[in-house]
């Protein structure tokens, strides 16, 4: 039986469209993934290596927006996030907590509930929270069981919200403990420093080690929950590692020493 005219028409017009659907993604190119970090200088500290983990892992874009003193309950801070927030992202990166432990301890309570309302102002629009929570902190400032405290209301938090991931930073950036180190074992494999000196003792503040440790847990979440693809090699011997503020102080992160802290 021959085809009719129409039936040919037909056919082109769906081999035609069948074309134009496999050219189209090249056309018009894939969507990226926008990821925007928010949090304090210790954050600020981990943004490039975050940065690099994500964005040369495929089509990801990264907006750091992390600044000194931020913390949920500061002066200011619904207006930073709402501005974090204005792209629309994907995926909100938090690390945050120092700069509220004074309140944390007096009323936990209230901070739980004030997380809440944070966690909700991030995700109303269908965004995904990854929380790193705090750092261990160097056994000279002494708020040690605040911010244990302040990772229990954090690590909480993600329980109560489908839409939060909770990163614990101990055993990312701790000894085998899960205390402060400076030196620990790096993304490769290699002993590195991980958290700066300043004025000859022990900063809670990072090196490049550490930035790229923090970066590869966030991209593993997004691995598993956006199919975002592995990062080129060695990634975190990028020119990124030369950022003027792993100087900050100058010689904060070319630390001598035997790697035992």
């Amino acid at each position: 039986m021959r085809a009719t005219p129409a039936v040919n028409r037909l056919i082109l017009v769906v081999l035609a469209a069948a074309a134009l659907l496999a050219v189209l993604p090249s056309l018009l190119g894939e969507r990226s993934l926008l990821v925007v970090t928010v949090g304090d200088s210790v954050t600020y500290d981990a943004d490039p290596g975050i940065r690099a983990a994500l964005e040369l892992a495929g089509s990801v874009v990264v907006d750091t927006r992390s600044i000194g003193g931020v913390g949920v309950l500061r002066p200011g801070i619904d207006g930073y996030l709402d501005e974090a927030m204005t792209g629309d992202p994907d995926v909100v990166v938090v690390m945050l907590g120092g700069w509220d432990l004074g309140e944390i301890v007096a009323d936990p309570d209230a901070y739980e509930a004030r997380l809440d309302v944070v966690a909700d102002r991030l995700t109303d629009r269908g965004a995904h929270v990854v929380w790193l929570d705090m750092p261990p902190t160097p056994p000279g400032e002494g708020i040690e069981e605040a911010r244990q405290l302040a990772n229990r209301l954090f690590a909480d938090l993600a329980k109560r919200h489908d839409d939060v991931t909770h990163i614990a930073t101990g055993p990312l950036l701790g000894n085998e403990e899960g205390l402060f180190t400076r030196f620990r074992t790096g993304v490769d494999g290699e002993r590195v420093q991980v958290r700066k000196v300043r004025d000859g003792g022990d900063d809670g503040h990072l090196c490049p080690g550490g930035a790229a440790l923090l970066g590869e847990a966030v991209l593993v979440v997004l691995i598993e929950r956006f199919g975002v693809s592995e990062p080129s090699p060695r990634w975190w011997l990028g020119p990124w590692v030369g950022d003027a503020r792993y100087d900050d102080p100058p010689g904060a992160c070319t630390a001598m020493g035997d790697g035992s802290r």
